[in-house]
């Protein structure tokens, strides 16, 4: 069998090295194997904007990032990306049994086409980082396979450009020939660079005998003139649209009646779209400018290629969508070819890249992705403020530790999150996760449910016998929410499991042996059970080893305009939106005091981003949201005849219904539901509770409405 690195994969066992989370990456080569001294590399553009945003475009922590990655996992495989991508370098060391098919020798300079997902790799130190081209200056090496292709490279051209197009060279190569006979091609790009190797490619591919337009992003292109976009452009493209790709549809609309006034007021949709452009929206266009039974061609992964299947079967259109190509030496040397009749445009962006600090292929301006300047993000757990910072900092050093943990916190406050950044960051990160709730587990099936049966057990029984819980769970993490309500009879049985990591299935005889790490979270302070009887005092300390204590929202408030930022960007992916979220809007946020947390703040950010009519949400939007989350608190409360619940409405109809000054609307509103809440609540404090502010900001409120 040929060799593609089997041997080098360190776990899981079985797997192959591209799937693998660990590689070994020894120095030391190995039968069927060569080593190359790298010195450049290209990152995947997923992968190099994700490491951006995640280190808040700070050099030193992206480097860190990097190298940590490598350190790892012994290659560069992002794992939030689940991408790499290629390198430049020097051949170093070659096996004497290694297949030669490349004729390379010590010393020559070559770029490796295969995925660094896939290859070992150590990094001592990076040099430089390029954002235009996303590339790393670099020195380390790489172990290379057989099976891998590489090619020599040319001395003739410029290697930051050519690495980023060898990068494309099968999509590239696949849209030249996707190209053929057709008369009405458009192409969408992030950035001059990619709009120039397509749009060369495809007119050498049709000649002069079709139209060719392009769609650049206008982030990409806002510091440059006309002249500089225009010129390395010009010799390809028939018409060029610098449009906001993340408001599609209005993009769209302006690029259907430019034209449909070009071709003589008829419309004339695109044989062929070819979206190199990772920026939603571009999925959006793409669609609605492509012709019925048209060709959609996307250059990688990342540009939302699912989307475009749910949105064009909506739409009742039959679109080919086509993506990627699977590996052929013909790619490169297309390629390298094609580099060689344009280097001249090519030079022309070399020389604006290096003019102008731009991040050219990034989907925002750097300005608007760190918006926000403490910004953080720790695998999927986003925030801004000391207190949160020191709470995950406590919480990565206890991943590290095989113990049992306690995450204690209100309702909402993302206790699963912090079990994922534990299990993700554990020993056991490759191991199962099994989650239970104990409030959900009728206390007659509890035990079945934890610890399994043996056929026969109990009538109902599974003629087969089940696996509990903790079998499921073994060698990995077992998570029991809402640890308090466990009843004190199932207590004493788990104490046994942790005690002896051991224990029988109901009705059985044959002991069974596990090693589980146990989490636990809870709502309620489990020490006041403890005090209360209702809990276990020798199961507390079993489970207490490291207690986590996760702040309400209204305590760490510095996070919450990131959290809305994030929420809004995720909402807006899912529904192919491009809502943006104002600063009058996220001071309205921080104001209130959220009784439900980020839950709450999720659930408030989601219906805005639905209910919004234009495309940003204003703090009318998000107070009216807020307004109903209060209702339907107020509304939960029992209902007594001095106090009936229907005499409150926040809907928006209500507001616009009547001609006052939105200011004067909401205090109004504002006013009515205090004074209902007091005369339900009774009691200041537990008013406060009920509409989610804290006391003293109730008294204020009180005196300023004279309540």
């Amino acid at each position: 069998m040929v060799n593609f690195g089997q041997d080098r994969v360190i776990e899981p066992k079985g797997f192959i090295p591209v799937t693998a989370w660990r590689l070994d990456n020894k120095r030391a080569l190995r039968k069927g194997e060569i080593r190359l001294a790298i010195k450049q590399i290209k990152l995947e553009e997923g992968s190099f904007r994700q490491l951006c945003n995640e280190c808040e475009y700070d050099e030193f922590r992206i480097r860190q990032r990097i190298v940590d990655i490598v350190r790892k996992r012994g290659k560069l495989h992002n794992p939030s990306t689940d991408s790499g991508g290629i390198c430049y370098g020097i051949v170093d060391e070659i096996n004497a049994d290694f297949n030669n098919k490349y004729q390379v020798e010590v010393g020559d300079k070559v770029v490796c086409i295969t995925s660094l997902t896939s290859l070992p790799m150590e990094l001592e130190e990076i040099v430089e980082i390029n954002f235009n081209y996303a590339q790393i200056k670099v020195e380390g090496y790489v172990i290379m396979f057989e099976s891998n292709p590489l090619i020599k490279m040319p001395d003739d051209l410029n290697l930051s450009y050519t690495l980023s197009a060898l990068d494309e060279s099968g999509s590239v190569t696949r849209a030249y020939y996707l190209a053929e006979k057709e008369k009405r091609i458009l192409i969408l790009g992030s950035g001059l660079l990619p709009i120039l190797i397509y749009s060369s490619a495809i007119r050498k591919s049709v000649g002069n005998n079709c139209r060719i337009v392009a769609v650049l992003d206008r982030e990409s292109t806002d510091t440059l003139s006309q002249d500089e976009i225009m010129k390395p452009l010009k010799r390809y493209v028939d018409e060029l649209y610098i449009a906001d790709i993340l408001a599609p549809l209005e993009t769209y609309r302006w690029i259907q009646e430019s034209e449909i006034d070009k071709n003589h007021g008829e419309e004339e949709l695109f044989d062929v779209s070819i979206n190199c452009a990772d920026l939603l929206g571009a999925e959006t266009i793409s669609v609605l400018l492509t012709k019925d039974r048209g060709k959609l061609f996307f250059t990688n992964l990342i540009n939302n290629y699912n989307l475009v299947l749910l949105f064009a079967e909506s739409l009742g259109k039959t679109i080919n969508a086509i993506s990627l190509e699977e590996y052929s030496m013909e790619f490169p040397n297309f390629t390298l070819n094609l580099l060689r009749e344009i280097k001249d445009d090519l030079q022309v962006i070399d020389r604006v890249y290096n003019k102008y600090p731009i991040i050219s292929r990034l989907p925002m301006r750097i300005s608007e992705l760190i918006k926000y300047q403490k910004l953080c993000k720790i695998d999927d757990y986003v925030f801004a403020s000391e207190k949160t910072k020191k709470l995950l900092d406590d919480v990565l050093n206890i991943a590290e530790y095989d113990c049992n943990v306690i995450i204690q916190g209100e309702t909402g406050v993302g206790k699963e999150k912090i079990l994922s950044l534990i299990h993700k960051n554990s020993g056991r990160k490759m191991k199962p996760c099994i989650k239970i709730n104990c409030s959900t587990i009728q206390e007659n099936l509890a035990e079945s449910e934890l610890f399994g049966y043996e056929s026969g057990a109990f009538t109902g029984a599974n003629a087969a016998g089940k696996q509990g819980y903790f079998e499921l769970a073994n060698n990995g993490i077992l998570f029991l929410d809402e640890i308090g309500d466990m009843p004190l009879s199932l207590q004493s049985k788990l104490l046994r499991v942790i005690q002896e990591n051991q224990f029988y299935r109901v009705g059985g005889q044959k002991q069974i042996n596990v090693n589980v790490r146990i989490i636990c979270a809870s709502n309620v302070n489990l020490r006041d059970l403890v005090s209360r009887g209702k809990f276990r005092e020798d199961l507390y300390y079993r489970l207490n080893i490291c207690e986590i204590n996760i702040p309400p929202l209204r305590e760490r408030k510095e996070d919450i305009s990131c959290l809305a930022y994030n929420f809004v960007n995720k909402y807006n992916e899912r529904y192919m939106k491009s809502v943006k979220i104002g600063e009058d809007a996220l001071k309205s946020l921080e104001e209130y005091n959220w009784p439900g947390n980020v839950r709450e703040l999720d659930n408030v950010v989601h219906r805005a981003v639905i209910n919004t009519k234009s495309n940003r949400i204003d703090s009318f939007s998000v107070k009216n949201e807020m307004a109903c989350n209060v209702q339907r608190r107020f509304d939960q409360q029992p209902e007594s005849e001095e106090f009936p619940m229907n005499s409150v409405n926040l809907s928006a109809s209500t507001i616009f219904d009547h001609p006052f000054y939105l200011d004067e609307m909401m205090e109004m509103h504002e006013k009515a539901i205090i004074e209902e809440t007091l005369l339900k609540a009774k009691t200041t404090r537990k008013a406060a509770d009920i509409l989610g502010i804290s006391q003293s900001q109730l008294m204020r409120k009180k005196k300023k409405y004279n309540l």
